[in-house]
């Protein structure tokens, strides 16, 4: 487990690398775990003026939670197991959002899931053009979690809206125009990013020497911009009251990007669609905080119930594609469903630096 994530100290920054490519670099339990404690540590060492983390290979910078493990031991009637990890996740997401120091991520290669946790709500997110941003969770029977519940309804108009109940993949060009990302470079400079990183003068003051060092190494992307380019389109069906207000917008739009909406919609759990769209309303109210206890909450009932398992097994155990959801269309969940799917969990862990799961 050790091996998953590598920690070092140089140059006055904690170093943290994620090195399982052979699955993408998907947090494990260990890993979520790991991270979430040397944040801690490093958070008091005077020696450590900010923390760096990338990836080992290519293709994912992290490609989202162990999802295998995770239903392996739901499979098994274990429910403590899963809520354990949602449980050290969000208070590792709860750390890198509270860190007191410059945060920086690379990311080169797929970002989703869990791995939005751990780089999102840092303040540096440095993205490559091999960078693809998703929360598809409403695929697998989930919603979008670790934290996204607090970015997602601060991005301008209904973008974050859009990429709950859609999953839409973004590239670079849509990162750095959402503010997702907030530089970016080829992936042949990564090598120098780093480099000019470890060579800041700390004198000049973390956060300026920092910021001082990644603008420098900004380029403007010539990356297209979908979202971007839609972004008008994306505000006027997706800023609705419901799902199936959006669902009606874009089925009285019948352009051909609203029928991929639809279709991406379409294959979502019906139920997740539906928390999704209130959670990310009343997640615009709350600070990460609060968003992380609504978070845990819901997962609970999520694991709880036969969506996720279905949507798992359908998506990435048997690669059928066709989940057999619970509700069987938007239809057939009721409010009250809903509703009782935001009651809090009796177990919702506190978030800080002292405590630990």
């Amino acid at each position: 487990m050790s091996d998953e994530i590598i920690f070092e100290k140089a140059d006055g920054w904690g170093i943290v690398t994620l090195n399982a490519p052979q699955r993408l670099n998907a947090l494990s339990h260990g890993m979520c775990r790991l991270l979430g404690e040397r944040l801690m540590q490093w958070r008091a060492d005077t020696d450590v003026r900010g923390v760096l983390i990338k990836a080992a290979g290519d293709r994912a910078f992290c490609a989202g939670g162990d999802i295998r493990e995770l239903y392996t031991a739901r499979r098994a009637g274990d429910t403590r197991g899963p809520m354990r990890f949602f449980a050290d996740e969000y208070l590792t997401n709860w750390r890198v959002a509270r860190f007191p120091k410059p945060y920086v991520s690379l990311i080169d290669g797929a970002v989703m899931g869990g791995g939005v946790g751990i780089s999102i709500h840092g303040r540096y997110r440095v993205a490559t053009e091999k960078a693809l941003f998703a929360m598809p969770e409403c695929g697998i029977g989930l919603y979008p979690d670790v934290g996204a519940t607090h970015v997602l309804p601060r991005l301008n108009g209904a973008a974050g809206m859009w990429m709950g109940l859609t999953g839409a993949r973004l590239g670079q060009g849509d990162m750095l125009g959402l503010g997702l990302a907030t530089h970016t470079v080829d992936s042949s400079a990564l090598a120098s990013v780093e480099a000019r990183l470890r060579a800041v003068d700390w004198r000049d003051g973390a956060w300026d020497a920092v910021e001082q060092a990644l603008d420098s190494c900004h380029e403007v992307p010539s990356a297209p911009t979908p979202a971007i380019d839609a972004r008008q389109d994306i505000h006027s069906t997706f800023n609705k009251g419901n799902v199936e207000e959006i669902v009606a917008a874009l089925e009285a739009q019948g352009s051909d990007w609203a029928n991929e909406q639809l279709s991406a919609i379409r294959r979502g759990a019906p139920l997740s669609l539906k928390v999704t769209h209130r959670a990310l309303a009343l997640g615009a109210r709350l600070d990460i905080t609060h968003a992380l206890r609504m978070e845990y909450g819901l997962t609970r009932r999520f694991v709880e119930t036969g969506a996720f398992l279905e949507g798992v097994r359908a998506q990435i155990i048997d690669k059928d594609r066709s989940p057999r959801w619970p509700h069987p269309a938007l239809e057939s969940v009721t409010e009250a469903e809903v509703s009782a799917m935001f009651e809090p969990a009796n177990d919702t862990p506190e978030f800080g630096w002292e405590t630990n799961t």
